[in-house]
């Protein structure tokens, strides 16, 4: 049995749901493009359960192996965190676009000292 928390007048697991499907949305908007490298893989992963996303490209380039994260998010205490993005995509402007609060939105891939002040995520006062 799941309990639900109120935070701010807001459902968390409403939010949780509605984070997971974003995420999901993004990544498989961006995994349907196929890799300019050799025989490369695109693979989508989806850890619902412990809340990771990845789009990884997979495979080889001639001689050299590939196998890199291209995109990555975490869900961590109700914040989607963006851990990796190696396009030129605005993914925070995505999430924004959907309808994520901009609070909600942590730059996982900045580091710690300017993390937290640039979206007001985790630690802003």
């Amino acid at each position: 049995m799941r309990l639900l928390s109120y935070h701010g007048g807001h459902c968390a697991i409403a939010n949780l749901e509605h984070y997971r499907q974003c995420i999901q949305t993004i990544l498989t908007k961006h995994g349907s493009f196929k890799s300019k490298l050799g025989d490369v893989e695109t693979e989508l992963i989806f850890d619902t359960i412990h809340d990771h996303y990845q789009l990884m490209y997979v495979g080889w380039n001639g001689l050299s192996r590939v196998y890199y994260s291209v995109m990555h998010f975490d869900i961590k205490d109700g914040k989607i965190w963006i851990q990796q993005n190696m396009t030129d995509v605005d993914l925070a402007q995505e999430l924004l676009e959907m309808g994520v609060a901009k609070e909600d939105i942590v730059l996982g891939l900045q580091p710690p000292s300017s993390v937290h002040g640039i979206w007001g995520g985790v630690g802003a006062s």
